[in-house]
């Protein structure tokens, strides 16, 4: 009899053993959601992904590679990246959880000026019969800080923009950042290539920084001096993401220095 309970005692613990949950294994009824980020550039670093301040993963930037975490379901979290072993936060940010499967695509290259959080299709080629631009602002002569820039067709190359041209407007871009991905057509309907120039503004006070030489040279008032993908020697190419740094200008004419407007490629992606 005392052999008979000796067993079933046994039985009934490795009923139990079988049932019961390893660690890790989610439990029935609990809601998990999956984060991926992933990179869309290439540096020598290895990067530290936390979330909601504790260590996730780590990863080398390389692109296409992805982050991947599973994590209990949540409204919110904070997602923040750092160098390998380092206690510096590169970028962070805090995101409402609406979706059970969260992506959030990082472009981190000092070298190029990046580090921020992006959407995936912000590094996506144009087809060869485009072009795409990512504008940077580096004019530093507005107290604001941050510019308005209007892109204009001029397939004539006569430095003027007009209204009946305008193509797009990218608004507040603040000084040290970026504009989103603008992809336009490398050529007009009758096959000749597109040129565009593009007309920048303080966002707060609407001031051209280019007026004043214009009005002081008798030039039209709707004139333009910076074309994005003119025939120089580093011509904007189709079917890449060019980088256009827009930074200042002084020009001394002698009797007056005007501080303008210039721009140069800041990278072809």
């Amino acid at each position: 009899m005392r052999y008979s309970i000796v067993r079933l005692l046994c039985c009934l613990l490795a009923g139990i053993g079988l049932f019961s949950c390893k660690k890790g294994t989610p439990l029935e009824g609990e809601k998990f959601m999956e984060l991926s980020v992933p990179f869309v550039l290439t540096t020598t670093d290895t990067l530290d992904v936390f979330v909601d301040g504790r260590l996730a993963k780590t990863a080398e930037n390389i692109k296409g590679h992805s982050v991947t975490v599973l994590l209990k379901q949540r409204s919110q979290l904070q997602l923040s990246i750092r160098k390998k072993g380092s206690a510096t936060v590169l970028k962070d940010t805090t995101v409402n959880v609406t979706t059970n499967n969260l992506s959030l695509s990082y472009a981190y290259d000092p070298a190029l000026g990046f580090n921020q959080f992006v959407k995936g299709s912000d590094f996506e080629h144009p087809s060869t019969d485009s072009i795409a631009f990512i504008l940077i602002n580096k004019f530093t002569n507005f107290g604001s800080g941050k510019i308005n820039v209007t892109i204009f067709r001029n397939n004539s190359k006569d430095y003027t923009a007009n209204p009946a041209d305008s193509v797009t407007i990218l608004k507040n871009i603040p000084l040290g950042g970026m504009s989103e991905k603008v992809v336009l057509p490398i050529k007009a309907a009758d096959g000749t290539k597109n040129l565009y120039v593009i007309v920048i503004r303080d966002a707060a006070s609407g001031i051209d920084p280019n007026a004043e030489y214009t009005r002081d040279f008798g030039a039209p008032e709707n004139s333009a001096y910076n074309f994005i993908n003119d025939d120089s020697n580093a011509q904007a190419s189709p079917g890449l993401i060019n980088g256009i740094s827009i930074f200042p200008l002084s020009y001394d004419s002698g009797s007056k220095v005007y501080y303008m407007t210039d721009t140069q490629i800041a990278f072809q992606l």
